[in-house]
């Protein structure tokens, strides 16, 4: 038992110098937005859903306080009044006691959810979180108590949310530590001619170009359309990226992220590999 101990300690202390140590790829990155300022390598996807009710406000502020610079990972949709929350499905079902898509709701009627109702550590067996005040929360709530914590934003959601969320970021002042991502290009699209010096991550459509140069003979004249290609470990294995691959990326100021990790195994894996952030559900 004494030996598994101080395994797994060295292990964390391993990983901790991997967090601060400079990345030798990136020395060369012509890219100096300033949300990269600070390593990203600790992700916690939708603020660690496996550890606290997922894109809540508490679960924000524990997953700060326990794991101290860590990057925060959410998503944005809008209500029927135009309010910017933060929840990943299209409904309310799976995470609160309500029913329904959030789009046909204004911002009061998403506030009287319990957005700790369903989350559950033991398969159930207990609810500690429900009827505590959790809430659906807007991402003006978020950036405005979370002043010091870099978040990655992924807008779900058509252009108008991309005016709407630029236009409450700009207002916290906080376009240097929020990294924006979606998966509809028209709204990525949006976004970057709104406040082109964001950070951003690849679309499918850029992201598609990314591969297409890199695979092509023209790479040492490929220019970035974005700042962090983030791809599930499935696609990783789809398109067969090799750590050369992800080298040859970071050497252009790309930084490479991959989601959703929560095997310790894997994960071991990809920090060998030198990637810049590891998106995981339980951050511990």
């Amino acid at each position: 038992m004494a030996k598994g101990v101080r395994r797994m300690k060295l292990i964390l202390a391993l990983l901790l110098m991997l967090c601060t140590l400079p990345h030798p790829a990136r020395a060369q990155s012509t890219n100096q937005k300033p949300f990269f300022s600070k390593p990203i390598l600790l992700g916690a996807h939708r603020g660690g859903s496996d550890q606290w009710p997922e894109n809540t406000l508490y679960g924000f502020q524990e997953v700060a306080r326990a794991h101290p610079g860590v990057l925060l990972e959410t998503d944005a949709r809008l209500t029927s009044d135009g309010s910017v929350v933060l929840l990943h499905d299209k409904k309310v079902d799976r995470t609160t006691n309500g029913a329904g898509e959030i789009s046909a709701m204004t911002l009061a009627q998403v506030k009287a959810l319990d957005a700790g109702h369903r989350f559950s550590t033991d398969n159930g067996a207990t609810f500690l979180h429900r009827g505590k005040g959790l809430t659906i929360p807007t991402l003006k709530e978020v950036l405005d108590a979370l002043p010091s914590s870099h978040i990655l934003v992924e807008l779900k959601g058509e252009p108008a949310l991309a005016d709407a969320a630029i236009a409450i970021i700009r207002e916290a002042n906080s376009e240097d530590r929020v990294l924006l991502a979606s998966f509809v290009p028209p709204t990525m699209d949006r976004a970057r001619q709104l406040a082109p010096a964001m950070a951003y991550c690849f679309d499918m459509k850029n992201g598609t170009s990314l591969l297409m140069a890199l695979r092509g003979p023209k790479w040492a004249d490929y220019a970035p359309q974005a700042d962090v290609l983030s791809v599930d470990r499935g696609m990783v294995a789809q398109y067969n990226l090799t750590q050369d691959e992800i080298k040859k990326m970071q050497a252009k100021g790309i930084r490479f992220q991959v989601h959703t990790i929560n095997d310790p195994a894997q994960l071991k894996e990809f920090v060998g590999q030198g990637v810049d952030s590891i998106l995981t559900d339980n951050p511990s």
